[in-house]
């Protein structure tokens, strides 16, 4: 349960709504097809000019369109690398920051496992965890500067227990 599963949880609950995200990548079995569309590279490339963000993360490109935002309140996942770009072109947004502690990486990889990731994509997706927590502080102060939300995700229960009580007060 990350960023994408509570974008989908703001959803549900009528929250936020979940503006499609457009890629790059392959498709995996649990993506909602409606919220994550698969485009080849080509495509993406022959659309960035519809995308009003665009970020690059772990190989493959992800773009949210302008037409989209038309919605409101709106989410939209990003890389931690990404925020500060994002937020200085998008200040209206309210940054949450998940993170993910050096003591629960386990947690993160049995997610993978369940979602039926090959092994080496699992170290991948950890190693790269690993590089982002190095530089945790600097995200931290980003998100604190645009009065955000930063949670720690200790178990399957922090989405349902904070992090969503936290941003239906919000609302």
């Amino acid at each position: 349960m990350g960023k994408t599963f509570l974008e989908e949880e703001l959803e549900k609950r009528k929250i936020t709504f979940q503006i499609p995200k457009y890629t790059d990548r392959p498709s995996r079995s649990g993506d909602i097809l409606t919220k994550l569309i698969c485009i080849s590279s080509e495509e993406f490339e022959n659309n960035r000019r519809n995308f009003f963000f665009t970020l690059e993360y772990n190989g493959y490109n992800y773009g949210w369109k302008k037409d989209d935002l038309k919605k409101e309140p709106v989410t939209l996942a990003i890389t931690q690398e990404s925020l500060e770009n994002f937020l200085e072109n998008n200040p209206n947004f309210l940054p949450i920051l998940l993170e993910v502690g050096e003591n629960n990486l386990e947690m993160l990889r049995q997610r993978m496992v369940n979602r039926g990731e090959k092994e080496d994509k699992i170290i991948k997706r950890l190693e790269l965890t690993k590089e982002e927590l190095k530089d945790i502080d600097k995200y931290r102060k980003i998100v604190k500067k645009y009065q955000g939300l930063i949670f720690e995700i200790k178990n399957d229960q922090t989405i349902f227990e904070e992090v969503i009580p936290a941003l239906a007060r919000r609302r």
